[in-house]
């Protein structure tokens, strides 16, 4: 029998075992040894990940016993119930794993896993540092319930709160009663919400206040991103910037850039004519004048100053432009296009304000109608010695009309000038043709040519000049109002001067060619070239301003009594009795 033999049964014969020395076997006769049991590798495969597990999770690697390591006075008591309870106080330092607390007095209960700390208590958790008066420390699940005056800090950002929880594992404080963080400049207050130092954004329930050096943004709640300043905001958004303001339902924000997205029945508001004007001292920024976007979706640049407007299938964006003169009144400018676009662009020392309205534009004033595939308003700000210069530019395939003092004028592009409240000029270039309904004789007076520019003088027409190959047809009245002849004029180029409103003058240069018609012999139907004549056309403010957009400006109106009005009034037809020297103002 072997020794392994022996020594099993001497274990079972006499309960002891019986150990042999001395017989081993040589090397070479020994048999391979095989060992009862699972294989070598299973057992491996087993441990193996349940260690990796153990050590990847927190609540196996970390302990969660917490140390004391200082304490000017120390009570420790035994209760059947509670178990060992410590009281400390005077300079208490205690520590779990990386976590450091530190407070005046705690009560330790050593069985609940629970610490109470009061008076100067810090929290040193990684990064973040809490402060506060009143802490309640649960050891377990390492997380403090922090009351007055908390303060939570990461390096960059940090809470006040008068109640916040703190989860140091998660890195996440909950705070109530009104919370206020500080990020770099930046000021967000709310009632409620979280803010997580790990991944360094802030959820913010209840109604939120981000404030910094460059505007106030208000939202019913939303998000903060610390780490790339970006503010996710909804619910009666409005950011208030210096000269403009911004609604919307919900809004997307960046800090460093400036820049906003927002969404859903969007207002921006544009006051005067920019920040650079009175930061450079040229001028003082133009309170006379409003500008307001509506529609969809807005994208906004406020260190370019850029803003670009989109509405939604079958409504355009919409443009409301008021203007206050030098008597009180308002004029008021709307338009609609598929797509609007509003920039200010710095030209010498001059910053000008310029609106484009593209895509099929329709634009309406009191004394003016216009439509044309695009509008484009530059505004040049007033200077010492200058007045502000306005200039509204009409571009598009479909040749551009304008109605304006009854007449409507067509070409291929249309250029109106205005100086301070006056109108200044008026360029007509490529088949440009006018129109007008004699308010006496019910007949269309028609100059046509390949160019026309009228001056104007105190808003009154006061020269127009059309070439080449210009033409007019002209009609006369008797003093009884009835039809007394009519003119038909050619040559390469023809003036014509007004006097309060009527032709008094009119001279034509090389080639000029007329025929004279009597009261029997007046043509009737006659169209120059480049004929164009629609009134039914012309834009109408009804049709311009017709849905939510006419409650945001009733509310904004009453909530702004100097502007009160703006919409006040009929606009005159192109076809009936205007007062005499009546011009439109292109104001932006």
């Amino acid at each position: 029998m072997s020794a392994r033999g022996r020594r099993h049964e001497g274990s079972d014969r006499r309960g002891e075992e019986t150990r042999t020395e001395g017989l081993r076997r040589p090397p070479a006769a020994r048999a391979p040894r095989r060992r009862a049991g699972w294989p070598r590798s299973w057992l491996l495969a087993v441990l193996f990940p349940l260690c990796s597990f153990l050590l990847a999770d927190s609540s196996f690697a970390q302990t969660r016993t917490v140390e004391i390591l200082n304490a000017d006075y120390t009570e420790v008591t035994s209760d059947a119930g509670i178990g060992i309870v410590r009281r400390m106080t005077g300079n208490v330092r205690l520590r779990q794993d990386t976590t450091a607390l530190r407070a005046d007095r705690v009560v330790q209960y050593e069985a609940a896993g629970r610490v109470e700390l009061s008076g100067r208590v810090r929290i040193i958790s990684g990064r973040d540092t809490l402060t506060a008066a009143e802490v309640v420390y649960d050891a377990t699940t390492k997380v403090a319930v922090a009351r007055q005056d908390v303060r939570v800090g990461d390096g960059e950002s940090t809470l006040f709160a008068p109640q916040a929880t703190y989860d140091s594992r998660a890195e996440v404080s909950t705070f109530l009663g009104g919370g206020r963080i500080l990020h770099r400049g930046a000021v967000l207050t709310s009632p409620s919400g979280t803010y997580s130092s790990a991944t360094r954004l802030a959820r913010l329930d209840g109604p939120l206040r981000l404030v910094d050096s460059t505007g106030v943004l208000t939202a019913a709640r939303g998000t903060y991103d610390a780490g790339i300043q970006r503010a996710d905001v909804a619910g009666a958004v409005r950011l208030v910037r210096p000269d403009a303001r911004l609604d919307a339902d919900s809004v997307v924000y960046f800090r460093r850039t400036e820049r906003a997205r927002a969404y859903r029945r969007v207002v921006l508001e544009r006051i005067g004519s920019g920040r650079e004007t009175s930061r450079e001292g040229t001028a003082p920024a133009d309170s006379t004048r409003r500008t307001f976007l509506f529609g969809e979706t807005l994208v906004y640049d406020g260190q370019a100053e850029t803003a670009s407007v989109r509405g939604m299938p079958g409504r355009d964006p919409l443009a409301v432009v008021l203007r206050a003169d030098s008597t009180g009144g308002v004029d008021t400018t709307l338009a609609r296009a598929p797509r609007l676009d509003a920039v200010r662009v710095v030209a010498g020392a001059d910053t000008l304000q310029v609106l484009t309205a593209a895509g099929g534009a329709r634009l309406w004033q009191r004394r003016l109608g216009a439509l044309a595939d695009s509008l484009r308003f530059v505004r040049q700000p007033a200077t010492a010695g200058r007045p502000a210069r306005d200039r509204l530019v009409l571009r598009g395939a479909d040749r551009p009309r304008v109605w304006a003092d009854g007449a409507q004028l067509t070409g291929d592009s249309l250029d109106v000038v205005a100086r301070g409240e006056a109108l200044d000029s008026l360029l007509v270039v490529g088949r440009a043709f006018a129109a007008r309904v004699d308010s006496t004789l019910g007949r269309l007076q028609q100059i046509a040519g390949g160019t026309m520019l009228g001056r104007f003088r105190d808003e009154q027409l006061r020269t127009l000049s059309v070439w080449p190959t210009a033409e007019a047809l002209t009609y006369e009245a008797s003093p009884e109002g009835l039809l007394s002849g009519a003119q038909r004029l050619s040559a390469d180029s023809l003036a014509f001067r007004f006097v309060g409103g009527e032709v008094r003058e009119v001279a034509g240069l090389r080639g000029v060619e007329g025929t004279i018609y009597g009261p029997r012999t007046v043509p009737a139907g006659v169209r120059l070239a480049g004929y164009r004549f629609t009134p039914a056309d012309r834009p109408r403010p009804e049709a311009l301003l017709d849905g939510w957009e006419a409650g945001w400006l009733d509310a904004w109106s009453t909530a702004h009594p100097d502007w009160a009005g703006p919409l006040a009034g009929p606009p005159p037809e192109p076809d009936t009795e205007t007062e005499a020297g009546e011009e439109p103002s292109f104001g932006l």
